[in-house]
């Protein structure tokens, strides 16, 4: 027993000192004989200057910090959109997250007084600035946010890289996101209508429910259960928790692929179908999982997309259940993941879901070029910032949670996404051409 301790303590020490100069990479697999070859992004012509990335100032109220993500700080902020155009608001901050919020470099969540449209967004009150400490291509959830939006996903989430200074402290690069709340022009639903999540830290929220079949746990974005909006056994209650397990009942009874009385009758299957290729293709090992009822006349939706942390061959874990997986587990480019996993494994068994995913599909691929060289250009955009966003957290080399993959440089760090997701092409392409 000695012995073993020693040997994997030294087998831990390799791949940690190899990591820590720079060289490691779990993921250097090919793509198997019988896939296509893979798909290259168009070059994209090299800019003589870095365009300007915009910054956002948070200064809080005698100069403290963000502490909490349960108690706002009142706050002034000023976002820099360009050179010479800048826009000042007041407003309260505060932290947000899960497991995000124990990372060192902390994400936030911005309430302004007013509504305020900048950067290409839409005007709104809150928004959300995600700190990417373990995605240090800083391209995760633009793939996903930006995919999303190609394959025509209800509620697409805007996105945009920002500079980010709280009380004159350089806190690094950030994502700025939309922030998922039924708004016009966000979750834009009828006032009768819902969204909710699958919630795998529903105990944190006031108010949630489990189904009864598949024991899925829910929580509520709206109605409110924080403000009263939907309390337990309310008639909104009663409504949505029972709309949920007879969708379930239907999918997993004997008729299920009946049109009438099967799954069909409940969820927009198009809707399901372009969000398990955005999924998918970005290999996505844990997103939240938002679902709308537009109306309690509509079809049940699944969006807007959220949460890229542990996509595009950062992370593994074998499937919807199981603990992640450490060191040396690779990440496997060409993992089956959605067509198995939650209500998908269901649905994958029904051929009209199947063909309903290939149409999406065909729909898609002559998009994906385009897609690759508008994210190579979003990467570019950041190729100079990055360098401050690494001096100040200097993570580079290094594993941060469970992630699996560190390279040595960020420029080694986007290459690693852009060729995981040019080879998920290729292997989703062949994957439901075998079906």
């Amino acid at each position: 027993m000695a012995l073993y301790r020693i040997f994997s303590t030294l087998l831990a020490a390799v791949f940690i000192t190899s990591c820590t100069l720079g060289e490691y990479d779990f993921v250097n697999n090919r793509i198997p004989s019988g896939y296509p070859s893979r798909p290259k992004p168009t070059p994209v012509p090299e800019e003589e200057a870095e365009p300007f990335v915009p910054v956002i100032s948070i200064d809080v109220k005698d100069g403290q910090g963000i502490e909490s993500k349960d108690e706002y700080v009142k706050v002034s902020v000023t976002i820099q959109e360009t050179e010479d155009i800048f826009y000042s608001a007041t407003g309260r901050a505060k932290g947000r997250g899960n497991a995000t919020w124990g990372y060192e470099k902390k994400p936030y969540k911005i309430k302004l007084d007013e509504k305020l449209g900048v950067l290409g967004f839409v005007a709104n009150k809150e928004w959300v600035l995600l700190a990417e400490y373990c995605d240090k291509s800083l391209m995760r959830t633009a793939y996903m946010c930006e995919l999303a939006r190609t394959v025509g996903l209800p509620y697409p989430i805007r996105y945009r890289h920002v500079n980010l200074y709280l009380n004159g402290e350089y806190m690094g690069i950030y994502v700025l996101t939309d922030q998922v709340e039924k708004k016009t022009d966000r979750v834009d639903i009828e006032d009768d209508g819902f969204l909710f999540e699958n919630d795998n830290y529903f105990w944190d929220e006031p108010l949630n429910f489990m189904t009864d079949l598949r024991e899925y746990w829910y929580t509520f974005k709206y109605p409110d259960a924080e403000d009263g909006e939907i309390v337990h056994g309310d008639k909104n209650f009663r409504f949505i928790t029972g709309f949920m397990n007879d969708f379930e009942s239907a999918l997993y009874g004997d008729g299920f692929k009946d049109p009438e009385k099967g799954y069909r009758k409940y969820i927009d299957v198009d809707a399901f179908a372009k969000w398990f290729l955005v999924q998918e293709l970005i290999a996505n090992l844990e997103p939240n999982m938002y679902y709308v009822l537009p109306s309690r006349d509509s079809k049940l939706q699944i969006g807007p997309v959220w949460d890229a942390e542990w996509s595009l061959g950062l992370a593994h874990r074998e499937d919807e259940y199981a603990g992640w997986a450490g060191l040396p587990t690779l990440p496997d480019r060409y993992k089956q993941i959605w067509s198995k996993w939650k209500y998908f494994g269901r649905l994958f068994e029904d051929e009209y879901f199947v063909e309903t995913v290939r149409a999406e599909w065909q729909a898609l691929q002559p998009k994906l070029p385009a897609f690759q060289t508008k994210m190579h250009s979003v990467a570019a955009s950041i190729s100079q910032a990055q360098t401050a966003n690494f001096d100040r957290w200097q993570i580079l080399g290094w594993h941060v949670s469970v992630g699996l993959i560190c390279e040595g440089t960020w420029e080694k760090e986007v290459d690693y996404v852009e060729t995981f997701f040019a080879d998920r092409i290729a292997w989703l392409d062949a994957f439901l051409a075998g079906l």
